[in-house]
């Protein structure tokens, strides 16, 4: 029972390979994984993707959203320049405001004028506000 094999070869040689090729192909049908394999493979998968997701779900319940590194970054940004800006400011130069300026406690301040100065005025109360005419 040749199986087509090109150059000519001694039959009992020939026989040989014949029967070799069949012993092989016995074996690897008998080493490919069966169903029950193959299941047994799919479940191990499946175990090991549900140790990973569970590892993945730990790991970020105790991580921060971006929100919350967001609202976290402006609380010490807002801490730092409040402190900085805490207690008197004096300018050593000229003031260049490109917003409104507001004074809380403008109520308690003397703002009156002088001949040679503008007269200042705050909006009112709740309206904290500075302007000059």
């Amino acid at each position: 029972m040749r199986n087509g094999r090109n150059g000519a070869l001694p039959s009992e040689l020939g026989d040989l390979i014949d029967e070799l090729d069949d012993v092989q192909r016995r074996l690897r049908i008998l080493e490919a994984p069966s169903g029950e394999a193959l299941g047994s493979t799919v479940a191990k998968l499946r175990a090991l993707v549900t140790d990973i997701q569970a590892q993945l779900d730990a790991w970020a319940a105790d991580r921060w959203t971006n929100a919350e590194i967001d609202a976290r970054i402006d609380q010490k940004v807002a801490a730092y320049v409040a402190s900085i800006l805490a207690g008197n400011v004096s300018i050593g130069g000229a003031l260049t405001v490109q917003g409104t300026v507001r004074m809380p406690t403008v109520r308690g301040t003397d703002l009156t004028s002088a001949s040679n100065r503008v007269t200042v005025w705050q909006a009112g109360p709740g309206d904290d506000r500075l302007g000059h005419t």
